[in-house]
């Protein structure tokens, strides 16, 4: 081992004051040594990756790698790799297997590993087969043993390799994997957990991406379109609403997923020959880094309250009976409902500003640049504001504003009531 170290740092430094290569007759002549030598030796090199070889004519040049022994990066992984002799016995470990050891780097070398797991609380029966003849050259289990007096899950390799002087010798990687055996556990549990509400629940529910591709749709969903859950996963979601809702939801899908937060629309919706009216939730799933995957959507069907007689409908008369202009818009500023006196003081018809931005009408332009909705979603709420509108026909009209939130359970914003009054 020692000769081999003495031959291989020599040839080293010789091919370091020559960069540009040399041949083994080169190499042979500068250093004294014979022929046979240098050839053996460059081999163990070529084979480890420490000299690359390049022909010129029948002339073999070899020259020191350009890349990075794989050894000096041991320190910089954080699984645990160690390097032992045929018996087992440690020659070689990274920072990280002194770590899962529980000691010194410098107390491992000459320590058998075996000996060191096994206080660890590795079984008898795995060690067996770890140093059984009859077992693969590459190995690879997971086994428990105590770690700080707590048992972890671990992933143990063990493989047999050949060292660069001929001798046999093991390779031992071990990951330490027990948190993510738990953090799959509690995902699991959480998965069956939200399947089986989701499942039992007479609310339309359903899991999409930000695209709008469903991953998920609740048997409610499926029945209310005839079809197999399973089937509709991977369709997109405005494949099932009418031209109407397809932008609201759209918009509310695109709010959710830049701002991270809930978003809430109530929506009609044609099915078959029925308008039914929809009070839909859409909350943002994320990553660990924070990033929106998916949007998980309630949809409640709500068609018994829109009906004649009820609350909305009468606030929706008392609304038309005021000279005010009364318009309620998504957070994103998508008009919803906009009254009688909306449509005298602007010129427009709700059929035509229904789904459309409020901000064609409240303009930032004419205001300052201040957009009203946004500032009333994520600040104060707005009093008597001296501001300008844009009539139809480009007409401007000068008007007090004020301003609502409308928010449902938990202080999540779902709209904005704005009341527009003449100057």
């Amino acid at each position: 081992m020692d000769n081999t170290h003495y031959y291989i740092s020599r040839i080293t430094e010789h091919l370091r004051e020559n960069r540009g290569g040399l041949t083994i007759s080169e190499i042979s002549a500068g250093l004294s040594m014979s022929r046979n030598t240098i050839s053996k030796y460059i081999e163990m090199m070529f084979l480890s990756g420490i000299v690359d070889v390049r022909s010129v004519g029948k002339a073999k040049i070899f020259s020191l790698s350009k890349r990075i022994p794989i050894t000096t990066l041991l320190n910089y992984i954080s699984s645990a790799v160690i390097q032992t002799d045929d018996s087992y016995v440690i020659r070689n470990a990274n920072l990280s297997a002194a770590d899962f050891l529980e000691m010194e780097l410098n107390q491992l070398a000459g320590r058998n590993v075996l000996d060191l797991l096994t206080i660890q609380g590795l079984k008898q029966d795995i060690r067996t087969w770890i140093i059984s003849s009859d077992r693969p050259m590459v190995f690879a289990s997971d086994v428990e043993l105590i770690r700080s007096e707590r048992k972890r899950l671990i992933w143990l390799t063990v493989a047999d390799v050949v060292m660069y002087d001929g001798t046999k010798g093991h390779f031992l990687v071990i990951e330490d994997v027990n948190d993510w055996k738990e953090a799959e556990e509690s995902k699991n549990r959480y998965y069956k957990l939200f399947h089986a509400l989701a499942d039992e629940t007479d609310e339309r529910i359903f899991v999409m991406t930000p695209e709008l591709m469903f991953t998920y749709v609740n048997p409610r969903y499926g029945v209310a379109h005839h079809r197999d859950p399973q089937s509709m996963i991977g369709e997109n979601r405005l494949n099932f609403c009418d031209t109407h809702a397809r932008h609201l939801i759209s918009d509310a899908a695109g709010y959710v997923h830049t701002k991270g937060e809930p978003y809430r629309i109530i929506f009609p919706l044609q099915e078959r020959d029925t308008v039914r009216w929809f009070d839909e939730r859409l909350f943002p799933i994320s990553d660990n880094g924070g990033e929106i995957r998916e949007i998980i959507g309630f949809s409640r069907d709500i068609t018994g309250f829109q009906e004649g007689g009820s609350a909305p409908v009468l606030l929706a008369s008392l609304m038309d009976m005021l000279h005010e202009a009364v318009i309620t818009t998504t957070p994103a500023g998508k008009v919803l409902s906009w009254n009688r006196g909306a449509e005298l003081m602007t010129g427009y018809p709700r059929d035509e500003l229904i789904g459309s931005t409020a901000l064609s009408i409240i303009t930032p332009e004419l205001n300052a640049g201040r957009d009203l909705v946004q500032e009333t979603c994520t600040g104060d709420e707005i009093r008597d504001l001296k501001a300008i509108i844009r009539a139809r026909g480009g007409r401007k009209k000068r008007v007090f504003i004020s301003t609502s939130r409308v928010s449902i359970q938990g202080g999540i914003v779902s709209g904005v009531c704005i009341v527009i009054r003449e100057h």
